[in-house]
């Protein structure tokens, strides 16, 4: 006899109802199984209703239709054996770590040595000891993301739900605290039989999950569910790890996904984050190594251009993406094709600069999305999405503002700034004006 899921949902859909009186349609026809021994990752962009699918399979919130079950019986009210870390901490200021999480446990109405017991247990877990007496407003954010997943095991949970648990953290502490929740669930030492996290970051769901859900938005459904058997530890360097990133990415940026993706094919670089740069002060930057013989120093570099020094990084960094200049040691150094930009007309400059766009992987995911639509056209807020899902490190917006200054500049696309659309800008297309008509 199978055993039933932990935890199910049946065709569920979700709207709320908006001020205005119009509803809001967040999920639509969503089947997901969660079973006993598995890590899954619901991976998507914002407004892909993610957070909102993890409180409907805990009970939190109610479906608007579909059946949500636990052990194979409808669920009613709070899933009896899952519990939830949040993003925001979701810490009480008055009161302490270890009443903190020993709020997690009244609703237990355990002995009270028993509670004792597991709070000193998971205070243990997660290396919280010495800090049973502090407050919140002593802790950093990773001390107090601690708190919120002791406070979660702590009710030996057969289900742990995680929202987003890293995001709020910086990078190290992120990485980190991932790794260390992995271990607890790898080695056994919590009671949790399955976890569910909510991620934006590719490469926490590579690394933590063994089933991926990709979620689309608009509403949010189910767009394709990966099975991850690389087998822990893994390597985020190793060369199947970066195989199934590059296969998510693919996904992501695919505007029809067919029945079975194939590997995502080798390509020449990986995505990079464009730096903060405008095309001019590239040109400039060239124009002064250019005037100190092809070759200066980075440290002298900053008050030859006139900027502080990390900005003056920022366009020497931009410079190097297009392969414009290189950077042994700490010299800055002209390179054939940065001379052949300088050498050339303003036509000559924009053909050569969009010949280096088309080899950055960033600008090809995008021209590659532009394709796959009829009228060669992507709303801002569509790329941007997959901006922040992409690169999760950066702010979506400025990389959208980077992306548009150079793909202008080369001539690679076009944007109508009215219009809030990114659209292919070549001579048989036209103007995106005259193919909508206008």
């Amino acid at each position: 006899m199978n055993t039933p899921p932990i935890a199910e949902m049946r065709h569920v859909h979700k709207r709320f109802l908006l001020p205005t009186g119009a509803e809001l349609n967040v999920l639509e026809d969503i089947s997901l199984e969660i079973n006993a021994g598995e890590i899954i990752a619901l991976l998507g962009p914002s407004g892909s209703g993610k957070s909102t699918l993890m409180r409907i399979l805990t009970g939190l919130i109610q479906p608007t239709s579909g059946e949500v079950l636990a052990y194979g019986a409808p669920l009613h009210g709070f899933h009896p054996r899952a519990s939830i870390v949040f993003q925001n901490f979701a810490l009480y200021p008055w009161l302490t770590v270890k009443q903190n999480i020993a709020l997690g446990l009244e609703w237990l109405k355990l002995p009270a040595e028993e509670s004792s017991l597991r709070i000193r247990t998971v205070i243990d877990m997660v290396g919280l000891e010495g800090f049973e007496e502090a407050y919140p407003k002593e802790l950093s954010g990773g001390m107090k993301q601690r708190v919120g997943i002791a406070r979660a095991i702590a009710v030996q949970p057969e289900l742990l739900c995680m929202d987003e648990p890293f995001s709020a953290l910086d990078v190290l502490t992120a990485e980190n605290l991932r790794a260390e929740v992995l271990h607890l669930w790898l080695d056994r030492r919590v009671e949790i039989t399955s976890v569910l996290f909510v991620t934006h970051d590719i490469r926490e769901a590579v690394f933590l999950a063994n089933r991926i859900v990709v979620l689309g938005s608009n509403p949010g459904a189910i767009r394709i569910i990966l099975t991850n058997d690389i087998p822990h530890p893994r390597d985020l360097r190793s060369p199947a790890v970066q195989a199934l990133t590059d296969r998510i990415h693919d996904i992501i940026t695919r505007a029809i996904i067919p029945d079975e993706t194939p590997p995502a094919p080798a390509l020449p670089r990986p995505v990079e984050p464009l730096p903060q740069a405008t095309v001019s002060e590239i040109t400039g930057l060239l124009s002064v190594v250019e005037s100190h013989g092809g070759t200066v120093d980075v440290f002298d570099l900053s008050a030859r251009i006139g900027k502080d020094f990390g900005s003056t990084l920022t366009v020497v960094k931009a410079a190097e993406l297009l392969d414009f200049i290189d950077t042994p040691k700490q010299d800055v150094v002209f390179t054939e094709p940065g001379r052949e930009f300088l050498r050339g007309d303003v036509n000559q400059r924009k053909e050569l600069f969009r010949k280096q766009l088309m080899s950055l992987r960033l600008f090809q995911l995008v021209a590659g999305m532009l394709q796959k639509k009829e009228d060669k056209s992507l709303e801002a807020d569509i790329v941007i999405e997959q901006l922040a899902i992409l690169l999760p490190n950066e702010d979506p917006q400025l990389l959208f503002a980077t992306l548009v200054g150079w793909g202008r500049y080369g001539e690679f696309f076009g944007y109508s700034a009215d219009e809030s659309v990114l659209y292919l800008d070549t001579t048989e297309a036209g103007s995106f004006a005259a193919r909508r008509g206008g």
